[in-house]
């Protein structure tokens, strides 16, 4: 009895062992970093970056404060 409990111990060790084998094999395969199209997406690099995130919210405010152009067909209406 004692030795089919020895095989059943080790075999559930080897299965384990493989399992956890072929695990770290599949993750240490796979690129992590998003891609798209094998170009480097924008948000990405952009959102995890603080100082590209401040420097386009800024960009983006002075957008919002700028006045607005007058144009030609609106120019002396009014």
């Amino acid at each position: 009895m004692r030795s089919n409990e020895m095989k059943g111990k080790r075999i559930r060790f080897v299965v384990s062992f493989l399992t956890a084998l072929g695990t770290f094999l599949l993750l240490s395969h796979i690129n992590l970093t998003p891609r798209a199209g094998g170009e480097e997406n924008q948000c990405f690099t952009c959102h995890t970056s603080a100082r590209k995130l401040i420097k386009i919210t800024r960009e983006i405010e002075s957008l919002k404060k700028a006045k607005p152009v007058a144009t030609v067909k609106s120019e002396g209406e009014g």
